[in-house]
């Protein structure tokens, strides 16, 4: 199985571990159970969350899938999963498996290299997710906050609970990689709330420095705050600068 393989299933699960099928048709928590109902020790996780990542050593459940071979008690493989349930234990889905030999290598490397097995294949899929996202940005510069100040709010419009209370943060621009920005100050719409559906969102700081890629404002916000912060990967440390440029397509 080559790293390009390997690299698709990360970008399609959040979890990934060598595991040793012990039951079948039985399950370590209360979820639905048929005869593709495995408990799974964990061996070793490959990759994971923050909140999974000390799953080694336990048992979990996994749903096997239906489109993959029929699969064993005593059968060692890497499991590549989503979440299902987390509780008193974990259950998962399966998505795909791999025979041990296919990520032999990378458990030989994270034993001298004492880091997890894919570490290096996962920071592969977040530069070239950051690649992604700055493609679709409208501008990318280097820049360091000086002002922040709320926005004025738009007459008529009521207050809802999820309401993104928009700031405006005036960003001091000494270099521009791509867009229609000029060095010097460039001010930028933000959500400031912390409710659910803008926590993610970037929340600039007095005199923060970064790379910074910037979504155009419409309507008539544009005339208060010509660019936009939405999304988490809109703020980057400077170095991330260079992971861009390697890929550069503009």
């Amino acid at each position: 199985m080559s790293d390009t393989a390997i690299l698709s299933l990360l970008r399609q699960v959040p979890l990934s571990f060598v595991g040793t099928i012990e039951h079948l048709g039985s399950s370590t928590m209360e979820v639905p159970v048929d005869d593709r109902t495995a408990v799974v020790y964990v061996d070793r996780v490959l990759h994971a969350p923050p909140s999974l990542e000390g799953l080694g050593g336990q048992r979990v459940t996994v749903q096997l899938a239906a489109s993959l071979p029929r699969a064993a008690v005593g059968d060692t493989v890497a499991f590549f999963v989503r979440v299902l349930a987390i509780g008193e234990s974990v259950a998962v889905a399966e998505v795909s498996r791999l025979p041990l030999d296919d990520v032999a290598s990378h458990l030989r490397h994270a034993a001298t290299a004492g880091e997890r097995p894919f570490a290096a294949l996962e920071r592969q899929v977040e530069t070239d997710s950051l690649r992604e996202h700055a493609d679709k940005s409208d501008a990318i510069v280097l820049g360091r906050v000086v002002k922040l100040e709320q926005a004025p709010r738009v007459e008529g419009k009521p207050f809802s609970e999820h309401d993104p209370d928009w700031w405006i943060a005036t960003l001091s621009v000494y270099h521009v990689e791509r867009g229609h920005v000029e060095v010097g100050e460039v001010r930028v719409r933000y959500a400031n709330s912390l409710d659910i559906s803008w926590r993610a969102a970037p929340k600039p700081k007095a005199s923060q420095s970064g790379l910074w890629l910037l979504h155009r404002s419409h309507g008539e916000m544009y005339e208060i705050a010509p660019f936009e912060l939405l999304h988490a990967e809109d703020r980057q440390p400077v170095q991330s600068l260079d992971d861009i440029r390697q890929h550069r397509s503009y």
